[in-house]
């Protein structure tokens, strides 16, 4: 569809997919505005009541015309599908909005006040929605919320179906249950006609999950749900938060989910008037507060730890497989999306998302453990180029090897759509998964089965499962995506057995020893594969990440970086799109002097994989090298969006940026938030420590940084921030102490260290071994000037001519 007409609409993009259609955003070339055009597949529109339904919602939609519903512009058909026009609304849904985290209570009663009123105002002409929940309720930044689908919507009176000419088709008393198993009202699920009250029940469960971040009424599948939603009774919303809750909340969020539809509030306009009441007693008794107003929504506070620390930026790696520099402080994440505010369809809200879990090795076979990580990297790895499909990176997944796990409820943490559990079995020559793609907002399997492969052919099993999952997601894919997820790659068998276990042992190191025996290991399978294979690219991109990541963290010095460099171009050599080859070579080039060459891959690759995690961290290094802050800070939050462990390594590089900008105290506050989630995180301990160090507070600056060595003492990067400490004191052979061969070594290579190098030297007044270091880091990217003109560690320098000589030079 991406790229056609209809009529005189231009499909864009895909936003999303349900039952009843899929919704494309589009260009009204006619009047030069933005719409959503929702197509019914034509397999449905050949039955004739799934079409009479399509366009009973587009006729009784339209009827509407109130601010929190979504407009209907027209519906028609062209080119054999029917579609209906509707209006395009800048936003989330609530659920993309509350991705299982309680929102703040005035801004959840503001959503919910705003959806009663839609509904009265449906309600008052007959019109009953029947499947209000989270996925049809879109916000706008602003607060603003707009009531969409009104697929299962029905007259209530048959009298105005017949003169309206709307084909009033009847859901219920057929005994099939309908709606949606987690906001149906009992009576939806028991299959019996509903009126007005069955909005009221779904619409308090939707007030619920604003307010918990999870639903009243759960179960393993959608029997289960349905039964709980007959049977059970939910837990008090103030059993999910810390924050109170006011009695006349709590009483009337019951009254709305009672079983009984004459106990529940008889219209939905009383729901509202309750409340109003609340919304009221919150804002300290204010007469005056205007309820048409919206409530730009957001998260409650204080809700829990964050699920685990994120150690020296081992973590930060694109989906790809390809880690990023995570030893020194310096080589941290921070990118950018292009200066401006990213649209609608550039967040990830609009894009669907996938978990892919560690294979589950079922038999115990120590043999068979390295299949478990590598085998879900590599379907990662498969499936992270596809541009309508954000995959969580095996950072994220790492820590989930090994674990008896609740899909449900990991998805949720995750903040996925869509989940991939697997087990296998490997005996002799016989290989055996069992998969299952679960749908994490609805519970449902979107697909499950049991795939049978010779060990001698992984690689097939890997891309069976890929493609599966592209069919159970229904991805639309662009004619080069479909290319890449159909060719089959030719590699040797004992090759890429190889390659697995290299994976499986630089992975290890990556995710959770640091230890330099299993990138060894990794090296020595990664070169046993290509002995194999000299053709398989994969193994030469991951010889060449792991030469990378021994600088990276202070193992080798420069002349791995030539060794890597390589590799990487041996494996573009044979396949021009792989990624971590291509995103690393990036540090090659840095350290090359060649900064424009990496500018230009990243621009590329940021246009060609825009869902890799590690673009936006090498794109992060170079805008915060550049003293581009404002893009920098953008680059961080899609980081964050693609990668959300890496929160820690985010803030590190904000508070860097802080720095530059002058907001120390600001960095400083916000790290003391994380502290108390992470307290014994590198990243965040040394970010404090520069914080304190630039508020002129050395001593809690030294006190931080040794407790962040004597952790580690291998963190060459805060072994120089330690260093500009003592200098600052006047403890000359303490400062020099510090700096040890490995951080001259890492200094060679990396720009952050080398300028925190100089700096001690400047502080030192020892000024030709502070220029040294200084031209040194400067050829390796940095030419953040603004900050080097008012770095008061080199304020004795800023007459200096050379100084300002050197400077002058940098063009940026």
């Amino acid at each position: 569809m991406i790229g056609t007409n209809l009529l005189n609409y231009q499909i864009q993009a895909k936003l999303g997919e349900g039952g009843q259609g899929a919704a494309y955003k589009a260009l009204d070339t006619k009047l030069g505005r933005t719409v959503v055009v929702k197509v019914l597949p034509t397999n449905l529109t050949a039955d004739k009541n799934n079409l009479k339904r399509f366009q009973r919602e587009a006729k009784l939609a339209s009827s509407l015309d109130h601010p929190n519903i979504c407009t209907i512009f027209e519906m028609n058909e062209a080119n054999g599908l029917n579609f209906i026009v509707m209006q395009y609304i800048e936003g989330q849904t609530v659920r993309d909005l509350v991705h299982g985290k309680p929102l703040e209570l005035q801004g959840a009663l503001s959503i919910t006040i705003q959806v009663i009123d839609a509904l009265s105002a449906a309600h008052s002409r007959g019109i009953v929605h029947r499947d209000i929940k989270a996925q049809n309720v879109m916000v706008t930044d602003s607060g603003r919320a707009k009531v969409l689908d009104f697929g299962l919507a029905k007259l209530m009176d048959e009298e105005a179906a017949a003169s309206a000419g709307i084909h009033n088709t009847e859901v219920g008393n057929s005994g099939t249950p309908y709606g949606t198993a987690t906001y149906a009202a009992p009576e939806q699920t028991r299959g019996e006609n509903a009126d007005e009250r069955a909005d009221v029940f779904s619409t308090g469960v939707l007030l619920y999950e604003m307010l918990t971040g999870t639903w009243p009424f759960r179960g393993k599948n959608a029997i289960e749900t349905r039964i709980a939603v007959l049977n059970s009774d939910p837990k008090l919303v103030s059993e999910h938060r810390k924050d109170p809750i006011p009695d006349l909340l709590q009483q009337s969020i019951n009254k709305a989910l009672a079983k009984n539809p004459a106990d529940r509030y008889q219209k939905i306009s009383a729901f509202g008037v309750d409340l109003r009441r609340v919304l009221r007693e919150i804002s300290d008794g204010n007469t005056h507060v205007s309820f048409t107003e919206s409530v730009p929504p957001r998260h409650a506070q204080s809700q829990g730890k964050v699920s685990r620390a994120v150690r020296w930026l081992k973590n930060i790696r694109g989906s790809s497989g390809a880690t990023t520099p995570n030893t020194s402080p310096s080589m941290s994440p921070r990118s950018s999306s292009d200066s401006g505010s990213m649209t609608t369809t550039d967040r990830i809200a609009e894009k669907k998302s996938i978990a892919i879990m560690p294979f589950r090795n079922l038999k115990n076979d120590p043999d068979s453990q390295f299949y478990e990580f590598a085998l879900a990297d590599a379907v990662i790895t498969e499936l992270a180029t596809l541009r309508s499909l954000v995959v969580r990176p095996s950072s994220v997944i790492a820590k989930f090897q090994g674990k008896e796990i609740e899909a449900r409820d990991v998805g949720r943490e995750l903040q996925v759509n869509a989940i991939l559990t697997a087990g296998f079995i490997s005996a002799g020559n016989h290989f055996r998964v069992t998969t299952q793609l679960l749908d994490v907002g609805s519970d449902n399997i979107l697909w499950s089965d049991r795939i049978d492969a010779d060990t001698g052919d992984i690689f097939g099993l890997q891309d069976t499962i890929a493609k599966r999952i592209v069919e159970g997601l229904r991805l639309e894919l662009t004619p080069d995506e479909k290319g890449r997820i159909e060719r089959v790659t030719k590699c040797e068998p004992a090759a890429y057995q190889e390659f697995l276990r290299g994976r499986d042992f630089f992975l290890r190191y990556i995710f959770r020893t640091l230890a330099r025996d299993d990138c060894d290991s990794a090296i020595d399978h990664f070169k046993k594969s290509i002995s194999i294979d000299p053709n398989f690219a994969p193994a030469h991109s991951g010889l060449g990440a792991c030469y990378a990541n021994r600088v990276f963290k202070g193992l080798s010095g420069a002349e791995d970086y030539e060794r890597a460099e390589i590799a990487f171009n041996r494996a573009i050599e044979l396949d021009p799109e792989i990624a971590e080859a291509r995103m690393l070579k990036v540090f090659v080039l840095l350290w090359r002097g060649q900064k424009e060459k990496a500018r230009a891959e990243v621009a590329l690759m940021k246009k060609q994989a825009p869902n890799e995690a590690v673009v936006y961290f090498v794109k992060a290094i170079l805008d915060r090298s550049d003293g581009c802050y404002e893009d920098s800070l953008r680059s961080l939050d899609r980081l964050v969006e693609l990668d959300p462990p890496v929160k820690a390594v985010a803030e590190y590089h904000r508070t860097l940026i802080a720095i530059y900008q002058g907001r120390v105290e600001e960095a400083k506050n916000e790290l003391a938030k994380l502290v108390a989630t992470e307290p014994d995180n590198p990243m965040v301990l040394t970010a404090l420590t520069l914080a304190h160090y630039y508020l002129k507070e050395i001593p809690m600056a030294m006190a931080l940084i040794k407790q962040v060595l004597e952790h580690d003492p291998t963190l060459h990067g805060a072994r120089a921030i330690a260093a500009i400490c003592l200098a600052a004191k006047g403890k000359k052979d303490a400062a020099h102490a510090q700096l040890t061969y490995e951080v001259m070594r890492n200094a060679e290579a990396d720009y952050d260290i080398s300028y925190w190098v100089g700096s001690v030297y400047a502080l030192l007044n020892e000024r030709e071994k502070a220029f040294d270091w200084l031209q040194r880091s400067i050829a390796l990217g940095n030419e953040n000037r603004e900050w080097f003109e008012k770095d008061p560690n080199w304020s004795a320098f800023h007459e200096d001519s050379r100084f300002k000589q050197i400077l002058e030079r940098i063009t940026c």
